[in-house]
């Protein structure tokens, strides 16, 4: 007994051991590779972080046309940040001079690296390189160069943007360079062409692997392509496991040796110790077994007989004496409790099946199992009454006997495929009360030892709603492609990853209808447009809806056409943007429009603002919505000020209240005009102001114009033109319109009043003989002087007036009665004694006059005039030189008379 558990043993524990060990070592060199190729991706990082920046930084020397030395050498220092990357970044010009770094001026003109391959091919690639490992011609260091082009507008190369990275420091692999595998494990890294770029003796840096004599069969097997884990010696013969792993950016090889003694140190230590415990459970076990079997043979025929006995009963009876404490007994003991743990395991069966029962029953689908020849052997709730079928059926019907025959006939192909000892599933249409419904059968075979299918489980579900929502999504996304396909707009959805999902006819359109769903929006679009439109679409990915436009050619190249786009990010439930539609339209006609309006409105701008007048546009709000220039140039106010401003704020609360119920009526529909004095910049001016409603289509009042003209020159002339309208022009006098009007408003004020008025009609004596023997300017200068001697005869509240030739006519109003008549005409008559000096001689003139009262408050100036013309007449008929009062209608002498004298010299 102890050698064959001692043979098991050792068996089981050399196998397990092997396969232990062997999983260990596999672990540790998985360990080891997933390392060195998290470190190779790290490298990966910083190479495109660094070139990244060396982009940037060439973008922002493109941006700012920076082609002046001085300039270049002023804007790579304001980078400082270009220093913690790298060991020196210079522009080199095309005949390989270096014009500009970080060094300074220490390094400008003193090196030239027109040789160098990596500046010949980023000049002939127009695109940044990494360099081969090589050694500065300055200092001699070990270093690689990142490269950099800088173009020019026309796309050729103007600079090379070149960042140094040494080899024998730490600045580029930083904390990479201080990873251990065990204790004296180490990493290091070559080229594809076998020289050392990395490693802990810096002495063999750009020195071939093989320099110093001696192979390694597993560097050089990584030389050549392979990357994983391996176990070789090194070039002294030192055993280890060896990683590798190639860089994607260079064709570097990162390379780690974990030597095998420190790698599989534990793996040995768990070796001896299990030998140690397999040996001594085998010795222990055998031993153990020996003794306990020589103890337990005598009872076991009292056992042998209670099972025969067990087997008669329907029910196990425990054993009522148990064997004394042996291996017998404890057998004994043994088989009781399995009896009666059998026998509460099968109660529990029962109770677990009626359980499983329950549970089926109440699934919402059809759970069942049939044999090979189809027969039920098992169906829930559901599954039995979709034909009525009850438990008492199971082992009795068949498969289509329980199912609807429809349903049946699809299923026929998935069942021979189950007996096949194939696992499947179908979906298929039943009869719903009338309606088309839905179902899911998985089926799977029963397959037992040895291969052979014996029945198989069925499983159905109803999965109606589920069809009918995916019809009505499918309709839904029918409808939506519909709709963007129809919309005068390109219309698209990108993932987070940039790549499209969805794009609409117009989009394919473009594209010449070529896939794009699933394609790099950077590679439908192109690289340079990509790049204008990408700070958008960080944006939209950062959860921000982006509205941009851009200028672009039409599909035929023949136009620029202006276009706006769209990005509006697709976010989850939880916030987390999955994405962005993305919808351009062409806005060219639109922007041509505003184009040709802003032209249009700075032509009216220019027309307006030299428009002798405020203009002025008010809203519904009464808010100013435009004004001229004038409104500077006439009351110093910047239009700019008053925009967009209440009027009432824009004039001031005292002025808008005076102009209130003008505004009332002008937005009623009413057209308002009226004059206005106001102060300008120039002094105080007559302005006539209009306010002209403004109508929509409706005919509704939105809005109001205001027009106001200056009309003070206008205003100067009316009152020019009307004093000389009412005034005679040789002497001074009211002329016959002015004392008319004068009459005539006397006589109102008489029939208001009661006090009559007083009307005097003059003439000058012999006047005709004047003219004719003298001449007309002594004539004209006769009535100058006639005229200025009445005027001054006169009150100031009394109207003295040429009616017409030599006839003059006085006015009196507010008088006392007809004596304070005579006395005015009696005053008259004196003024004109005093001799009239001409140029050439003096004249003796006289004045003959007629006075006329008004008596009734009827009268009016026709009557009164021709009632003093009578008194005239009478005055003159009675020798001249005299007045004559009218008097209730009927002519009398009341005056004196002045000697007449023939001669008219004195």
């Amino acid at each position: 007994m102890v050698a064959v558990v001692l043979a098991i043993t050792l068996g089981v524990t050399t196998t397990a051991l092997y396969f232990v060990k062997r999983n260990m070592q596999a672990a540790i060199a998985n360990e080891e590779f997933e390392r060195i190729s998290a470190i190779a991706e790290a490298v990966d990082q910083k190479f495109l972080s660094r070139r990244t920046l060396l982009q940037t930084f060439g973008d922002s020397v493109e941006a700012h046309h920076l082609a002046n030395t001085a300039l270049l050498q002023d804007f790579i220092v304001q980078h400082k940040s270009l220093k913690d990357a790298f060991a020196n970044v210079a522009f080199v010009d095309l005949n390989g001079n270096i014009v500009a770094g970080l060094g300074g001026a220490l390094q400008r003109g003193k090196i030239n690296i027109k040789d160098r391959e990596y500046f010949q091919q980023t000049i002939a690639r127009k695109a940044g390189v990494i360099s081969q490992p090589y050694r500065n011609r300055l200092n001699g260091m070990a270093q690689v160069a990142m490269t950099e082009p800088v173009l020019d507008t026309h796309g050729d190369v103007l600079y090379v943007i070149s960042g140094a990275i040494n080899l024998s420091e730490h600045n580029f692999l930083g904390e990479l360079a201080n990873v251990k595998f065990g204790k004296s494990g180490y990493m290091f890294i070559t080229n594809t062409e076998g020289v050392v770029i990395d490693d802990p003796d810096k002495s063999r840096i750009l020195q071939r692997a093989d320099a110093k004599g001696g192979r390694n069969p597993a560097a050089e097997l990584a030389v050549t392509g392979f990357e994983g884990a391996i176990e070789a010696k090194d070039r002294t013969g030192v055993p280890g496991l060896y990683a590798f792993k190639r860089i994607s950016q260079t064709n570097w090889v990162l390379g780690c040796i974990y030597p095998r003694g420190e790698a599989f140190a534990q793996i040995e230590q768990i070796e001896r110790y299990t030998w140690a415990g397999a040996l001594l459970l085998t010795v222990l076990v055998g031993g153990l077994a020996f003794l306990v079997m020589r103890t337990q043979l005598a009872p076991l025929t009292r056992l042998h007989e209670h099972m025969q006995v067990s087997r008669t009963v329907s029910s196990y009876l425990p054993m009522t004496e148990l064997p004394p404490a042996d291996e017998i007994g404890d057998l004994s003991r043994t088989f009781d409790s399995l009896m009666l743990e059998r026998q509460t395991a099968q109660e529990r069966l029962k109770a677990s099946e009626k359980f499983l029962r329950d549970v089926t029953d109440n699934l919402p689908a059809v759970v069942a199992y049939f044999d090979r020849d189809q027969r039920c052997l098992f169906g829930n709730k559901a599954g039995l009454a979709m034909r009525g079928r009850t438990q008492a059926d199971i082992g009795t019907m068949t498969m289509k006997e329980s199912l609807p025959d429809a349903v049946y006939e699809q299923l026929v192909p998935q069942v021979a495929k189950v007996l096949a000892g194939t696992p499947t599933r179908c979906e298929g249409t039943y009869d719903r009360n009338g309606k088309e419904g839905f179902f899911e059968c998985h089926l799977v075979p029963d397959i037992r030892d040895g291969g052979q299918t014996v029945g198989y489980y069925v499983m159905t579900f109803d999965i109606t709603r589920q069809k009918v929502a995916e019809r009505e999504r499918a309709a839904g996304e029918a409808r939506i492609r519909t709709i963007t396909d129809n919309l005068p707009a390109l219309v698209s959805h990108v993932d987070a990853s940039l790549r499209y999902t969805f794009v609409n006819a117009h989009v394919r359109a473009l594209h010449e209808n070529a896939e794009l769903v699933g394609r790099l929006m950077a590679d439908v679009r192109g690289i340079e447009d990509f790049r204008m439109v990408e700070p958008y679409v960080q944006r939209v990915l950062a959860g921000e809806s982006v509205t941009f436009e851009k200028t672009g050619y039409s599909t035929r190249g023949t136009s620029e056409n202006w276009y706006q786009s769209h990005y509006i990010p697709d976010t989850d439930a939880d916030g987390v943007v999955r994405g962005f539609y993305a919808m351009t339209f062409d806005v060219t006609e639109r922007k041509r429009a505003e184009i040709r309006s802003a032209e249009s409105e700075q032509r009216l701008r220019g027309l307006t603002d030299n428009v002798p007048a405020l203009l002025t546009e008010l809203d519904r709000d009464e808010r100013v919505v435009f004004c001229n220039g004038r409104y500077e140039s006439w009351l110093g106010i910047p239009p700019a000020s008053i925009i967009n401003r209440p009027i009432r704020e824009a004039v001031g609360e005292a002025h808008y209240e005076m102009r209130k119920p003008l505004l009332a009526r002008a937005f009623a529909g009413e057209v308002v005009s009226f004059e206005q004095t106001a102060k300008l910049l120039v002094g105080e001016r007559t302005l006539q102001t209009t306010y002209l409603p403004q109508r929509n289509a409706a005919g509704e009042v939105v809005g109001l114009y205001v027009l106001a003209n200056d009309v003070s020159d206008l205003k100067q002339k009316q009152m020019q033109l009307d004093t000389l309208a009412r005034e005679d022009a040789l002497t001074g006098l009211p002329n016959r319109r002015s004392f008319e009007e004068r009459v005539r408003e006397a006589l109102a004020r008489t029939r208001r009043s009661g006090v009559p008025i007083c009307l005097m009609f003059l003439d000058i004596d012999y006047f005709k003989s004047i003219n004719d023997s003298l001449g007309h300017a002594a004539g004209d200068a006769v009535l100058k002087e006639f005229g200025r001697r009445l005027k001054e005869s006169v009150r100031e509240t009394d109207m003295a007036a040429r009616y017409a030739g030599d006839e003059f006519v006085i006015l009196l109003e507010g008088i006392a009665g007809a004596h304070e008549a005579q006395r005015v005409a009696d005053k008259v008559l004196t003024a004109m004694r005093p001799a009239f000096v001409l140029s050439t001689r003096s004249l003796q003139v006289t004045t003959s006059i007629g006075i006329a009262l008004s008596e009734e408050d009827d009268e009016d100036f026709a009557s009164l005039m021709a009632t003093a013309d009578s008194a005239l007449y009478a005055a003159k008929k009675d020798g001249r030189n005299r007045f004559m009062m009218a008097a209730s209608r009927s002519v009398i002498q009341h005056g004196s008379a002045w000697p007449r004298k023939e001669s008219l010299a004195r």
